[in-house]
């Protein structure tokens, strides 16, 4: 019984230990961004990271506090060019959460835009929702790459002018996610991350021709749907949190139960024992 009563307590802790990420994950919320329904709303909020304008070539659109707030912080006029870290589904509307400078302010704050009101700018994220079909695994060397230590840093295939060139480049920590080939043969691979710039193509086949002509220019912008499942804060309850207290319910109720069966009263002098 001795043995059976320490193997239920090593169950106990690995259990405990398994729980522990989730416990740890939830609860240790970084604020950052540095704004209150952003860290009020963490687990429904949906990294996005995609640049948009306002809709329409007059007027400006409001930056709101908050989606529950009538507050504005802010104006973006049609003009500029925004940023946007997350969006959120909130009563059927989706936000975004954007930062600005306020007049003659050194401090980045953060506020939230309906997206209905913005276009989004054309990305990888959309050439990848138009060709994700003809996308394949790389198996090549970067023989060429190799050959030029040098590439031009694309923002998609065919796109209507160059990033940047990235000079001496290091391929020991250059990764190809996917590839894809034009209809000219050429060969593209998308790279996540290299030297502090992400999500960017270049052209393997001929890495250094800033020429490639544009075969795919980006398109009328248009307004922006969600390509990611959003729950919304406005109706649905916290499914993370919901999981994590079931979780610990069936830990402590697990933990009752074992202590019942192991833990016998020694009738003799009244104490309890384990056997």
């Amino acid at each position: 019984m001795a043995k059976r009563f320490i193997m239920s307590m090593i169950m106990i802790v690995i259990m405990s230990v398994l729980l522990m990420p989730a416990l740890v994950a939830y609860a240790d919320v970084i604020v950052e961004p540095e704004d209150d329904f952003f860290s009020r709303h963490l687990n429904e909020c949906v990294y996005l990271g995609r640049s948009f304008y306002k809709a329409g070539e007059d007027g400006t659109a409001s930056v709101k506090k908050a989606p529950d707030s009538d507050e504005t912080v802010a104006y973006i006029s049609s003009a500029e060019i925004i940023y946007v870290d997350y969006s959120c589904l909130y009563k059927g509307d989706f936000w975004g959460l954007t930062s600005f400078y306020p007049d003659n302010g050194w401090q980045k704050l953060y506020g939230w835009v309906k997206l209905n009101e913005f276009y989004v700018l054309y990305d990888y994220i959309a050439f990848e929702e138009d060709y994700s079909e003809d996308f394949y695994s790389y198996t090549g060397d970067y023989a060429e790459i190799k050959k030029t230590r040098a590439a031009v840093a694309w923002p998609w295939p065919g796109a209507d002018s160059p990033l940047w060139t990235i000079e001496d480049l290091d391929t020991t920590n250059f990764r190809v996610l996917h590839a894809y080939k034009d209809e000219q043969g050429r060969e593209w691979g998308f790279v996540a991350y290299l030297y502090g710039s992400p999500n960017i193509w270049f052209c393997l086949s001929d890495p250094l021709n800033k020429d490639i002509p544009a075969f795919n220019p980006a398109p009328k912008s248009m307004i922006w749907e969600s390509e990611t499942v959003h729950h919304d804060i406005g109706k649905t309850v916290n499914p993370m949190l919901v999981i994590i207290i079931i979780l610990v319910a069936a830990l402590v109720i697990g933990t009752i139960i074992l202590i019942k069966v192991l833990w016998k009263p020694n009738k003799i002098n009244g104490s309890a024992k384990f056997p």
